[in-house]
């Protein structure tokens, strides 16, 4: 009978940093949409958009015109905090990381002092530039939303409700996918930086971890979980007919145990 593999504790998210990434974003956002709703309801006055005209400009242009101008002030905001928040949020996960993965093995009876490696910065930098691009995608995605909106209303007829019934379904829409890109980085980072450490140390081989969250779990990363699937950090499992990681896909809040050779 095969010995049952001796294993370390799984290194789980931190739901702390996640939250504080989360507001971060929150809080840009919650400006952005502000700063639009104010611009809307002074241009869109009594239902009519109160905008000095010349006289061979239509409204549409001129209101095209100011969106783009407040669009680019908006994109250049998410661009100048993007790298700061994105730094933040990757170096507290780091340490984070490192001290719960030293502090488990540590429990297992292997002492072990992690040092900032050349994989540990690559991983590190790979992760800030996905974070910071995320973030500015978030107010150009936002603003194509609002212009079709407001260009609709001008066409259309539509009255100051329509629109700003229209820009509040948009910011629920757009704190949404806030949330999701904290869940999933911290997903994401969490099992990166953890396997960077495995491999540093020679433990290739990690238990897959159901987390038993989500309303709708994926039922092949339930069965990975029952079937305690052992797999390779280097190639990840095969899972779904491709190898992927636990945390990688979206929303995928799995971990994985390391599995000591001895």
């Amino acid at each position: 009978m095969k010995a049952k593999p001796k294993t370390v504790r799984a290194v789980r998210v931190n739901t702390g940093i996640e939250a504080a990434y989360r507001k971060r974003l929150d809080s840009l956002i919650s400006q952005m949409v502000k700063s639009v709703d104010y611009w809307v309801r002074a241009a869109y006055k009594n239902n009519t958009p109160e905008i000095d005209l010349a006289m061979d400009a239509l409204p549409s242009q001129v209101m095209n015109k100011r969106l783009q101008e407040l669009t680019d002030r908006w994109v250049k905001r998410f661009e100048d905090e993007s790298e700061k928040i994105a730094k933040e949020f990757v170096g507290k996960t780091q340490k984070y990381v490192d001290t719960s993965f030293q502090n488990a093995l540590k429990d297992a009876g292997w002492s072990v002092a992690f040092k900032p490696t050349r994989a540990i910065k690559d991983a590190m930098n790979a992760a800030i530039y996905e974070n910071v691009s995320l973030i500015k995608s978030i107010p150009s995605q936002y603003m194509t939303d609002v212009e079709g909106i407001v260009m609709r209303g001008v066409t259309r007829g539509r009255d100051l409700s329509y629109i700003t019934d229209e820009l509040e379904k948009r910011y629920g829409i757009t704190r949404r996918r806030a949330v999701l890109i904290s869940r999933d980085q911290s997903n994401k980072m969490t099992s990166v930086i953890t396997n960077a450490r495995r491999a540093e140390l020679g433990l290739y081989e990690a238990v897959w971890i159901h987390s038993g969250a989500g309303r709708e779990p994926r039922p092949s990363h339930v069965k990975a979980g029952r079937d305690k699937l052992t797999f390779d950090i280097r190639v990840g499992a095969e899972i779904d007919g491709e190898r992927i990681f636990p945390g990688e896909a979206i929303n995928c809040r799995c971990s994985s145990k390391t599995v000591l050779p001895f």
